[in-house]
């Protein structure tokens, strides 16, 4: 297993060198990098959840576990929240406390998470990644939004509620579940569109890498903090989660590792969408996501090679 996912690390990170090149040689700049994160956040990634539950096969077993990951996925970041709150301190003393929240407990779980998992488990327990994407898109249009922007107002979780991702994702349980057939054309085009997710967002990382760079790093360690966070306690926390979890429920090991694997992966693609988006600290968020994602090419491997030894 380490050797598998050490292999998809070196395969992000020359994408990654991709994007770096890509901005450097001038192909786009910063608002060409805007218009690419709004795309994946708008049409990519709600393509990835729809495509994942119209082309899985059907059958209990696979139902029973897909809906199992939804609410383990649920508690997953929910037991991480609090950790992270505790952790990150007060916002009065802290003004981007919402976006170092944000950061510390939601995951580059699609554009990480599904290649990861398949590469370990094969393209079956790909759904099981879904189900933990699905409480995390969810999450991250309430609960996110709410941390990033400071607000908390009805129209601000309506509008999460009613982004494409969400939309798809209900279209795509009610397809999943009724057994809908889908023309194989349209099928095809969402798997294209989908397919679409990996490299877009790694280029979106070394664009990132090449705007804001890794210069004054070392005198930020709020970022640090943040990045530990991500990459040592949610997956811990998870990790003692699922731990638990298994005592009561039969968890394959597909299961187990398709929602371990993706709280292991780095700050989310989306807190620098978001970021764009809503007019916040872009800089910082850039700064974290890729300091975590670099240094996840090491944690990944190291901590479910770990998990692997001690859950058996």
């Amino acid at each position: 297993m380490f050797q598998i996912l050490s292999g998809q690390g070196i395969i992000m990170f020359l994408m990654i060198l991709v994007g770096y090149v890509i901005y450097r040689t001038h192909l786009t700049d910063h608002d060409g990098n805007r218009v690419i994160s709004g795309i994946l956040l708008m049409v990519v990634t709600p393509a990835v959840l729809l495509d994942a539950m119209i082309s899985m096969k059907y059958s209990p077993e696979v139902l029973r576990g897909f809906f199992l990951s939804i609410v383990l996925g649920f508690l997953s970041h929910l037991v991480v929240i609090p950790f992270t709150q505790l952790m990150l301190g007060r916002k009065r003393l802290h003004p981007e406390i919402g976006m170092e929240r944000y950061l510390a407990v939601y995951s580059n779980c699609g554009f990480m998470g599904i290649p990861l998992v398949s590469a370990v488990f094969g393209q079956e327990a790909v759904i099981y990644v879904t189900g933990y994407m699905i409480a995390f898109n969810i999450l991250t249009w309430t609960h996110g939004l709410i941390q990033i922007t400071g607000e908390t107002s009805l129209r601000h979780v309506l509008s999460g509620l009613l982004s494409p991702t969400v939309l798809c994702v209900l279209i795509g349980i009610v397809i999943f579940v009724f057994r809908i057939r889908i023309e194989a054309h349209v099928a095809k085009a969402i798997w294209y569109i989908g397919s679409m997710n990996t490299p877009m967002g790694m280029i979106v990382a070394g664009t990132a890498l090449a705007q804001t760079g890794l210069r004054g790093i070392w005198r930020n360690p709020r970022l640090f903090l943040v990045t530990a966070l991500k990459l040592l306690v949610a997956p811990a926390v998870t990790f003692v989660m699922l731990l638990a979890v298994r005592r009561f429920l039969p968890l394959t090991d597909a299961i187990f590792y398709a929602l371990l694997i993706p709280a292991a992966c780095p700050c989310a693609t989306t807190g620098m969408m978001m970021a764009l988006r809503y007019d916040k600290d872009y800089e910082f968020a850039s700064q974290v996501f890729v300091v975590s994602t670099l240094l996840s090419m090491l944690t990944i491997p190291v901590l479910i090679s770990l998990a692997r030894m001690i859950a058996g």
